[in-house]
This record gives structure tokens, C-alpha cells and sequence, in this order.
């Protein structure tokens, strides 16, 4: 996720900048910039190149600036705003498919604050559809018949899901929430339908990168993208495949932990690496001077995963192995 932290007083300058710095610490966060007043331009200037932002301000400014901005749910960032006092932490708009009301949670828990959401399905203890794609990666192939679906699930009426076993983890999760009927299909997409609406969730391609040091142990391996998926709240289940780079297409650590977790590996060319570029990508000086490319986890991911995919999940360190995550746009 790409957050922008916007403020316009001293002190709501200060709340900001402890946010900034506890966020720069989180491999969720793909990037995170500080704003400071000129709000309206601010906001006009990066309205559509960040995934959430919030602002320290009273709701009324943040309203009045974004009002020509927005578009719908499916486009619109999350936007969140937190009163000067670092009190309240609002989820404004994009609630459920932007992640406001998530990410409200997170930052009030941050700053010891009382996160504050009103979208119907979170008041009444279920698990709107589009919250359920949000969390899993799922691409909605119609979002207009988002509403009709909630609002079965809000008054108790039958909601059914049909998915493949091997996606139990969802009801796992779904399950908690009763909100569900559920029934078994040898698809791999999901279909949820009340009466005659019915609508489809596929799966996003979700990949792990992995470059990792010289004989590198299956554990440590398969420690490393536990840890990385627990950070993302994921079960492993959700996994499509893990990426690296052709330059450890023999490392016995890696090719074992695809086996071991019985996830598929691709091996992503020498030349594709060097090709690839992206804004995003966190390149290393040693990786540069040893491979002749920039790093090797995170444009695994990010080709393995498709074009315009994005990172979900930064390079990050264990113990002698880097794991990075993307999810493809579709």
C-alpha cells in the first residue's frame, strides 16, 4: 500500500510524523509520504497516485477538498482523517474495496486511538463480499451488484458461496461471521449469489519472490515466507507460485521449500531482471555488483505475477533470505 499523510497544524504535523516513522518499519507499506498544508493543490496532485490518505484535519476540510476528486468505490483510494488531538481515526470513503476501515483499525491502533466506521456490514458483524475480495485478492467481475448481495447479508437473508475445497481457508474466516451458506464447486472461481443476482470473485496471481544467500536451508526458507504471509494475515494456501531469479534456480533451500509447501516454482530469466523496470523496486547495491541486476526477489514477484502488478509486500530480510509479494491486477 502507497499512503500520503496529510496535515495542516503543529501539532497535527507531529501526529503525522510519528505515523511516517512507525510505517517506514512496515513491508505492507510500499511507500509512505509526509504533506504538510496547501491541501486542496496537495490533494489535486496526488489524489490518484496513492492506495490511502489521510489526513489530520477536521473532516469538513477533507470533504470539501475531495468532492471533485472522487470518481467510485472501485477507483477511489482510501481516505481516512484523524482529529487534531489523535482522538478518532475515520474511515471516510473506500471503506471495504480501498481498505479505509482495515487501515483505520491499524492506524488507531497505532496512535491509541478509537477507529470509527460506519459502513453497514461492519456494524452489523458481517463480512461484506467486497470486504472478502479486498482481503483475499479477489477480482470482482461486476462490483454494482455489491449492494444487493450486503444487503442480504445485513438482513439474514440466504447468501450462498460456492467455491473449490481447496479454498477452505475463506470459510474458515467466513465462517466466523455466519453470514454464509456454503457449497462446493471444481472451479476456481467463486461464485456468491442471492436469489437470481449472483456474481463471480477470481483469485488474483499471487507470488513470492525469493533470493536468498548461497546454500541457503529449506527452513529458513520456508520460515521466511510464513513470516512474510502472516504480516498480510494470508494463509499459505493462498500462495499461487514462488519466483527467483535464474541466478538460484539451483539453490537446493529454494527448490526444496516449493516442494515441501507444494507451491509451484518459476524461475525468472537473467535478462527479464535486468529488463524489468519499476518504480517500486528497492534495488540493492550488492545484489547489483555480485548478478549484474538490482535485486532479485521483488522483480521475481512482480513478472511472475503479470503485468501491472503490484507489490503488496517490500524486500524484507530473514535470516539470510529476502521475500517480497505481488499480486497481479486481475
Amino acid at each position: 500500500m502507497k499512503i500520503a499523510l496529510l496535515s495542516v497544524t503543529k501539532n497535527g504535523r507531529i501526529i503525522v510524523k510519528n505515523i511516517h516513522t512507525i510505517l517506514e518499519e512496515d513491508p505492507s507499506v510500499i511507500k509512505v509520504d509526509m504533506f504538510h498544508k496547501n491541501i486542496k493543490e496537495t490533494l489535486y496532485n496526488i489524489f490518484n497516485s496513492y492506495d490511502c490518505i489521510i489526513g489530520v484535519m477536521a473532516t469538513g476540510i477533507m470533504i470539501r477538498n475531495i468532492c471533485a476528486l472522487i470518481k467510485n468505490k472501485n477507483e477511489d483510494p482510501a481516505v481516512l482523517v484523524i482529529d487534531e488531538m489523535g482522538k478518532h481515526v475515520i474511515s471516510l470513503i473506500s471503506g471495504h474495496l480501498g481498505g479505509a476501515n482495515d487501515f483505520s483499525i491499524k492506524i488507531a491502533d497505532i496512535i491509541d486511538a478509537e477507529p470509527i466506521i460506519t459502513t453497514s456490514t461492519d456494524i452489523n458483524n458481517k463480512l461484506g463480499i467486497d470486504s472478502l475480495s479486498r482481503r483475499y485478492y479477489l477480482k470482482i467481475n461486476d462490483i454494482s451488484k455489491i449492494k444487493y448481495i450486503n444487503s442480504g447479508l445485513i438482513n439474514d437473508e440466504r447468501v450462498e458461496i460456492a467455491f473449490n475445497p481447496k479454498l477452505n481457508y475463506i470459510w474458515e474466516d467466513l465462517d466466523v461471521k455466519k453470514s454464509y451458506y456454503k457449497s462446493s464447486t471444481t472451479s476456481d472461481t467463486i461464485t456468491i449469489s442471492k436469489n437470481s443476482i449472483t456474481m463471480n470473485l477470481k483469485p488474483k496471481k499471487l507470488v513470492v519472490g525469493i533470493g536468498s544467500r548461497k546454500d541457503v536451508a529449506c527452513s529458513v526458507v520456508i520460515d521466511a515466507i510464513n513470516n512474510a504471509m502472516n504480516v498480510l494475515d494470508l494463509p499459505l494456501e493462498r500462495i499461487d507460485s514462488i519466483a527467483t531469479g535464474q541466478m538460484k534456480q539451483n539453490e537446493n533451500g529454494i527448490i526444496d521449500a516449493t516442494k515441501e509447501l507444494n507451491i509451484p516454482l518459476e524461475i525468472i530469466s537473467e535478462k527479464s531482471i535486468k529488463n524489468f523496470k519499476n518504480p517500486d523496486l528497492n534495488d540493492s547495491n550488492f545484489v547489483k555488483n555480485k548478478f549484474g541486476v538490482g535485486g532479485v526477489c521483488e522483480p521475481s514477484s512482480l513478472i511472475a505475477a503479470g503485468n501491472d502488478s503490484i507489490l503488496i509486500f517490500r524486500k524484507t530480510p530473514y535470516n539470510g533470505v529476502t521475500v517480497a509479494i505481488a499480486v497481479s491486477k486481475s
